[in-house]
């Protein structure tokens, strides 16, 4: 949408309390994340950058989970849309990338651009939905990505582990598994 000077107008410049309340929440749940507003890149309508809580969830982490995630954190972008809150912000993995193959393939939850797919279907997201419930299940695409990578897994759940205790388990199997074979001494050793 553009005024008549062709000067486009930012959903943040006409809901001003909506970004203010998203900062604020952002800022709690995410505190590393920073915020680049359009004018410092003007292709967005806003987005935020860095890393993401490794388990935001509400009940204890799995026992191991560094072996099958690493020590580095999980970085991504979060791009607000032209019509952001109707529509979700996307969410594009910056550190640990799918390989292009896996782009577009329903198992992996990746689109064929390389955002996540973080929702099940277009009603996943209404305009007052916070955006920390979609970096909550980042966090999620994250740990079942690597149990994929891992070969526990050969396809992402439906519903993501945010809230589903279902994987927790195979998690904290897998990441012994891999903690065991990264104590393995090398060959020649």
């Amino acid at each position: 949408m553009t005024s008549s000077g062709d000067k486009p107008i930012l959903w943040l410049d006409t809901d001003p309390e909506r970004l203010e309340r998203d900062r604020a929440e952002i800022a709690e749940f995410a505190p590393e994340m920073s915020f680049i507003d359009p004018q410092s890149h003007p292709q967005t309508h806003g987005e935020w950058n860095g890393p993401i809580p490794v388990w935001p969830f509400e009940r204890d982490e799995p026992p191991g989970l560094i072996h099958l995630l690493g020590d580095s954190a999980f970085e991504v972008s979060m791009i607000y849309p032209s019509a952001y809150p109707m529509t979700p912000p996307r969410f594009f993995p910056r550190n640990v990338v799918p390989e292009p193959e896996e782009h577009s393939q329903s198992k992996w939850h990746v689109s064929p651009d390389g955002f996540l797919c973080l929702l099940q279907s277009t009603g996943g997201w209404t305009p007052e939905a916070s955006p920390t419930e979609l970096i909550a299940k980042a966090a999620g695409w994250r740990i079942e990505y690597a149990l994929m990578k891992a070969g526990a897994r050969d396809s992402m759940t439906t519903n993501g582990i945010v809230s589903d205790p279902c994987l927790d388990q195979l998690i904290a199997e897998t990441a012994v598994r891999l903690g065991s074979l990264s104590d393995q001494p090398e060959l020649g050793d």
